[in-house]
């Protein structure tokens, strides 16, 4: 089973409990393949629908836009 960073999961929590419920910004996120980069945006909370983006960069890697 692949996993996601310990860290980029506490930084998406965080990031979501100190927003501005009216205020979101983008972030991006660089993960390593589309399987972490797509199980990144089911982290709780996950990204609901138009808030976030997944694009393939050219050394293999993804990254992954959202909303926080």
């Amino acid at each position: 089973m692949t996993r996601i960073s310990a860290a980029d999961a506490e930084l998406k929590k965080s990031l979501a409990l100190e927003g501005d419920a009216g205020v979101k910004i983008w972030r991006v996120s660089t993960q390593p393949n589309a399987e972490l980069a797509a199980h990144f945006l089911n982290i709780n909370p996950p990204q609901g629908a138009g808030e976030a983006s997944i694009a393939p960069r050219p050394d293999g890697q993804f990254d992954v836009f959202y909303l926080s």
